[in-house]
């Protein structure tokens, strides 16, 4: 089921090479996705700090925006 993204958290733990991205989702539930490298999380974050609105799938843990058209350009 695909819920929208209130706010997000990054978390990158240097000492272990582990990061964690923290989701709230607007019907207040929360979810977790663990990046494999820290190019990962800085891609994930790239795309949660500079796209709205953004939809978390709860089944399958992906991230997608919503409907562009093309060649928007960014606020």
């Amino acid at each position: 089921m695909w819920k929208q993204i209130e706010s997000y958290s990054l978390n990158w733990r240097a000492e272990t090479n582990t990061g964690t991205i923290n989701l709230r989702l607007v019907d207040g539930t929360t979810a977790s996705i663990n990046p494999d490298t820290v190019q990962e999380l800085a891609a994930l974050g790239d795309i949660l700090r500079n796209e709205e609105p953004l939809y978390y799938n709860t089944r399958f843990g992906d991230i997608s925006t919503g409907w562009e058209p093309t060649g928007e350009q960014e606020k």
